[in-house]
């Protein structure tokens, strides 16, 4: 029987060893590239910059460990083909080399496999961090641009904490001095205010809109809808305030008159048309009764005019036809308060 020569006995030798060396970096390898593939996929299909930035490196280290790996797979494969022209080798040894080539090659191909894996992951990596980063933007825009309303209102807001008292004190001042004009200018220009507690309402739910919409915001940016949330209440407290103070104010009335013959005919009078009682008229004229600065118009309008009237000034008010408004007219007339207003009286005085 013939005998293996030394040259391919040693070649045989160092064959196996490094394919044991091959087994043994395949082992490490595996866990490790299924953690780290896994991981970076999951940060991938998560949007997440965070877990992508923790096993993107680690991914690539060891895709170089496995390409290292393959290195030395080539080696093993080029030494099997050197025994495979051995004659007496494969007489001898061929199902020892059979198993040293299926172990090698199905080492290369899983290897191979992930190698591949890893890079097209890798690909698809850049393409995360390029859509995180447009998100990121476009969330840092949109922040930004509802900080500087939010910014706006508040400095409004800022205005109407100084300037409210000061008006308040002013009416109440103009009623004990009987000053009908100031009285009227003053509760004129808190009923304005109270439209900015209608504009913070507004934002609120912009403000919860955005939140949903970018749900993946850093904590930094999370404060900073929190804040806008905070100062949004607080704008409503403010003008709330203000209502409060407009109610006791319309409380009041006129002034009082000295003139005992005006006194007599102050009982012949109506009071002026409440809130309610003005916002009922304009809606059965079919006019827009939610908006804050027609409406305080409207209201002077209204109190400030014979009924007859009525139809001519809201029609410029709001623009609308005056043959309509007086079509409307005999069922705005039949309003249970109305009937005071249109017993004969002379024009009635602002508010």
């Amino acid at each position: 029987m013939a005998t293996l020569s030394a040259d391919t006995a040693k070649t045989l030798a160092d064959t196996v060893n490094m394919v044991k060396l091959i087994d043994q970096q395949d082992k490490k390898i595996q866990p490790r590239f299924r953690k780290m593939y896994d991981g970076l996929k999951g940060g991938v299909d998560d949007a997440s910059a965070d877990e992508i930035e923790l096993y993107r490196p680690q991914l690539a280290q060891v895709v170089d460990e496995i390409d290292e790996a393959l290195g030395s797979v080539q080696g093993a494969l080029g030494l099997l083909s050197q025994l495979r022209s051995d004659k007496v080798l494969m007489e001898t040894k061929f199902d020892q080399v059979e198993k040293l080539v299926k172990s090698v090659v199905a080492v290369r191909k899983r290897l191979s496999d992930e190698a591949a894996q890893a890079r097209k992951l890798d690909r698809d990596v850049d393409q995360a961090l390029a859509t995180i980063k447009k998100g990121e933007l476009a969330a840092e825009a949109d922040l930004g641009a509802l900080q500087g309303q939010v910014k706006a209102l508040m400095k409004t807001i800022a205005y109407v904490d100084t300037e409210a008292p000061k008006l308040e004190k002013a009416a109440r001042a103009a009623f004990a001095k009987k000053d009908q004009k100031t009285l009227t200018d003053s509760r004129l220009k808190l009923i304005d205010f109270q439209k900015y507690g209608t504009a913070a309402k507004a934002m609120v739910p912009r403000v919860e809109q955005f939140k949903k919409k970018y749900p993946d915001l850093d904590k930094e940016q999370k404060a900073e809808v929190q804040w806008m949330l905070d100062d949004l209440q607080r704008a409503e407290d403010s003008i709330h305030r203000v209502e409060v103070v407009v109610k006791e104010l319309i409380g009041l009335g006129q002034v009082p008159k000295d003139d005992k013959k005006d006194a007599a005919k102050k009982e012949e009078k109506h009071k002026p048309l409440s809130v309610a009682e003005m916002t009922k008229v304009v809606k059965e004229f079919g006019l827009d009764a939610n908006d804050v600065d027609l409406r305080v118009k409207a209201w002077k309008v209204l109190n400030a005019c014979p009924v007859e009237q009525w139809t001519k000034e809201l029609a410029k008010l709001y623009k609308a036809k005056e043959a309509d408004l007086k079509g409307k007219l005999p069922k705005v007339k039949q309003l249970p308060f109305m009937k005071v207003l249109l017993k004969p009286q002379p024009a009635l005085i602002d508010i």
